[in-house]
């Protein structure tokens, strides 16, 4: 169990920093910029582009981290899918709000830290929806396969 967290860790940590290189170039076409983090965040990470640029690259991977290593809830056989999927849910979400707010991606007001944790929830719900579908496959081949055993 520990080398698939750790293994999944690591993915998430490539994956969010990725993620986070897209979304700054994004940012910069958006501001019309050469600047790849949003003139807050530089203000409040401090002046230099390169140390404020490394901070959120590493906050991207962090991003990446939390949402990959919370997957390991739904290996807990014991748990049914809905407190894996609330408790997956809940793994990511605050660790996301502090982030963004530290970060300066997210205002720190309830309406922003409302939407966001609504646009979390969305998102998570498309997830439960594929894990839901991957398991009921799963069963329904496992049980084809038992029967198919049965009558053998």
């Amino acid at each position: 169990m520990a080398t698939k967290l750790i293994s999944r860790a690591l993915i998430g940590f490539v994956l969010g920093m990725l993620v986070g290189a897209f979304v700054a170039i994004a940012v910069s076409f958006a501001y019309g910029q050469e600047t790849l983090i949003l003139p807050d965040t530089l203000l409040r990470l401090g002046s230099c582009q390169a140390g404020a640029l490394l901070i959120q690259m590493l906050a991207s991977g962090a991003f990446g981290i939390i949402p990959m290593s919370g997957t390991i809830f739904y290996e807990f056989d014991s748990w049914g899918m809905l407190k894996q999927a609330v408790v997956h849910y809940v793994s990511y979400t605050i660790p996301f709000l502090f982030l963004g707010i530290f970060l300066g991606w997210l205002e720190p007001t309830a309406a922003g830290l409302c939407l966001m944790a609504g646009m979390f929830a969305v998102g998570h719900c498309i997830i439960w929806l594929i894990m839901y579908a991957r398991y009921r496959t799963e069963v329904k081949k496992l049980n084809t396969l038992l029967s198919e055993s049965k009558t053998a």
